[in-house]
């Protein structure tokens, strides 16, 4: 592992308007943050052990502000 940490000083003050885990027995996990100023933060715990996140708009979750892997 590459980088032990992901860190994510975008969302650091947003405030949180909805907090919902996935659980897919084929694609693992989904952790998503959503906050009230329409950005999200979906993080994927994949059975690969692999952490995905992306932080993007409610509006375009397709459309990621960016994306992180581990």
């Amino acid at each position: 592992m590459e980088n032990a940490k992901l860190e994510f000083p975008e969302v650091v003050g947003h405030v949180v308007s909805e907090l919902t885990i996935y659980d897919d027995p084929i694609s693992g996990r989904e952790v998503l943050v959503r906050f009230s100023d329409g950005t999200q933060l979906s993080i994927c715990i994949n059975i690969r052990q692999a952490v995905d996140a992306r932080y993007c708009k409610d509006d375009t979750p397709d459309v990621p502000i960016f994306i992180r892997r581990q």
